[in-house]
């Protein structure tokens, strides 16, 4: 089930957050409203939000100021809106490492699209991320630039053996049938006499050497198919 966006909107103008919230929620994202730049630190800092919308110009605090405060601690997605976007104020927002900077003016649509990119930037960064530290068997992959390493080494894959590497580490500590591990890395089903998956599978068991017992990291699991094993 594809998760909700859950926004912070800041701002002290109450129609506009009254248009944004009416368009954003009939849009899928749920919603917190703020009027106050203080009270909305303390909320994007100490909330569980994918996004947080500041205006720049709040009473107490700016909207600079709150997100140079954001950036000092982490990552969150911050997108600053102006009643009139000069060049400068622009410039130093995305400097200082706004995600985006709009006028209060733009069309709700580009809103929207804008904040859409954003989060899906964002949560593809997690994925990786994520993906970086997961570690089974001395294993260490990372998505993002399709690279692995081995015990603490770089292992040298070539782009199938990397893609079937991760669909194994995907499902470690559960056997794939060889139809399934087929069609998820060659695309197509195996006929009577390809040997194609038994290569690959082959050539990466040469490359990644035993484990201290002697067994391979990639388990033939009897009439069944193949498991990367849970160290």
């Amino acid at each position: 089930m594809k998760q909700t966006p859950k926004l912070l909107l800041v701002d002290d103008d109450p129609v506009l957050c009254r248009v944004l919230s009416d368009y954003l929620e009939a849009q899928g994202f749920a919603l917190d409203l703020c009027h106050d730049g203080e009270a909305g630190l303390l909320l994007a800092m100490e909330g569980d939000y994918d996004l947080v919308i500041f205006d720049d110009t709040l009473p107490g605090i700016t909207g600079i100021e709150v997100l140079r405060r954001i950036r000092q601690y982490g990552e969150l997605p911050v997108v600053m809106l102006a009643a009139a976007v000069d060049d400068i104020e622009r410039i130093v927002g995305l400097e200082l490492g706004a995600d985006d900077y709009l006028s209060k003016s733009c069309n709700l649509r580009e809103l929207v699209a804008r904040l859409n990119s954003i989060l899906r930037r964002t949560r593809h960064a997690v994925a990786a991320e994520r993906m970086r530290r997961d570690e089974i068997t001395s294993l260490t992959l990372s998505v993002s630039d399709r690279s692995a390493t081995w015990r603490g080494k770089p292992l040298p894959l070539t782009s199938t053996e990397f893609d079937l590497l991760h669909i194994l580490f995907q499902h470690s500590g559960r056997a794939l049938g060889k139809a399934e591990l087929a069609l998820k890395l060659l695309g197509r089903e195996l006929t009577s006499y390809d040997r194609s998956l038994d290569m690959h599978i082959s050539n990466l068991r040469k490359k990644l050497g035993r484990l201290a017992d002697g067994r391979s990291p990639i388990q033939t699991v009897h009439r069944t198919g193949y498991q990367l094993i849970r160290k």
